[in-house]
């Protein structure tokens, strides 16, 4: 019977909160549940409205005898629930428990900091390998940044060195205070005339006195016959 009340108890069946000290605190409750029948909220069926329970006219005697053994059944559960009460309450706060808790306490954050550095270990290292890969990539692409920029260096260098070999040339044909007087006279003794026109079949006649080459068109013979009949 005790075993059968203290499953009762540790199943949390019975009706009042206990407290067993300021960090542990064990509710107790009791719930009726209806099971497989109809739900309370449904009214009375029809067939049973009009039905008069029938009333158990016990004699007195035995009436006087049941209470009697359901209040020593109730003192008895009371006694019991007040026992296994009392006696979880000094396992929850006697000095060896609250020592063992404790030292469990104690345990459990030693392996709690145990674990956290494992995986402060592990995150540093995964840390560091990812530090190193963008490393590697920041040098790298630093590496290719500067080979670009040398190589559009190299392109400015040989374009600028081309357009100054092309200016050299072409300041062989520039018009100087030294050479303004030879440039004049070849100017006046080679006059250029961009002048032209175009006639109407779209040909084009260069020079401001330019004309039309007029061809001469041979006698037909029996034009040049009928002159000779006149």
């Amino acid at each position: 019977m005790l075993r059968s009340v203290s499953v009762f108890l540790e199943s949390g069946l019975c009706g009042k909160p206990t407290e067993f000290n300021n960090n542990v605190c064990c509710f107790f409750n009791q719930q009726c549940v209806r099971w497989r029948r109809k739900p309370r909220w449904l009214p009375v069926a029809k067939t049973k409205v009009f039905r008069v329970p029938v009333k158990n006219h016990a004699p007195p005697e035995e009436q006087k005898e049941l209470k009697r053994l359901h209040d020593n059944y109730k003192t008895a559960m009371k006694s019991i629930r007040y026992y296994f009460t009392q006696r979880a309450v000094k396992l929850a706060t006697g000095p060896e428990v609250v020592a063992e808790h404790k030292r469990l306490e104690e345990e459990d954050h030693s392996n709690c900091i145990r674990l956290n550095d494992e995986w402060n270990a592990e995150v540093a290292l995964l840390r560091e390998e990812r530090i190193m890969r963008e490393k590697e990539a920041k040098h790298e692409a630093i590496l290719k940044a500067v080979e670009d920029h040398k190589r559009q260096m190299e392109e400015r260098r040989l374009k600028v060195e081309e357009f100054i070999r092309l200016e050299k040339e072409k300041s062989k044909t520039y018009i100087t205070p030294q050479n303004i007087d030879a440039a004049i006279e070849r100017a006046l003794s080679n006059e250029v005339d961009y002048n032209f026109s175009i006639d109407v079949q779209g040909n084009i006649y260069k020079g401001r006195r330019a004309k039309p080459e007029t061809k001469k068109e041979p006698l037909n013979e029996q034009k040049y016959e009928a002159q000779a009949c006149d």
